[in-house]
């Protein structure tokens, strides 16, 4: 093998070799039940700390529930730290959450540890997951 790419293989066998693999960091599965229609699309939005809560996804997936109201969203290779999970039901699939007269009746939401707020939205902190080196899966029920 010539000199010039028996070093660019080196170079490349150390770069990666320094990296984490996906399959070495932990995965988080959400299962989300109750949605009352197969209409719309579900989506599943992972937030990575306190400051980019509700204001900057980190990751999302979205797709449509099954014949009996879930859909599973699955995050693989996710580093170790805090996340919050928020689960919205586009039912009209307008892009927005509608929340309907006063806030309430409009489209289905949950969030992680199935927190279900009186008004407003919850605070970080009761929402919050640890992910560690262990993959988790967690439900979140809609409301």
């Amino acid at each position: 093998m010539p000199p010039r790419k028996t070093l660019s293989l080196l170079t490349s066998m150390f770069l990666f070799s320094t990296v984490p693999a996906a399959a070495e960091m932990a995965s988080l599965t959400v299962t989300v039940t109750g949605a009352v229609t197969t209409s719309g699309t579900i989506e599943v939005t992972l937030f990575n700390s306190r400051d980019s809560f509700m204001k900057t996804i980190f990751l999302q997936k979205n797709g449509s529930p099954d014949e009996n109201g879930t859909y599973i969203a699955e995050f693989a290779g996710v580093i170790e730290g805090e996340y919050a999970v928020v689960v919205v039901h586009d039912e009209n699939e307008n892009q927005a959450y509608d929340s309907g007269f006063l806030g309430f009746g409009g489209e289905s939401l949950g969030y992680s540890n199935n927190v279900q707020p009186f008004m407003g939205r919850p605070d970080f902190d009761q929402v919050k997951l640890s992910i560690g080196d262990e993959s988790l899966e967690i439900e979140i029920s809609l409301y």
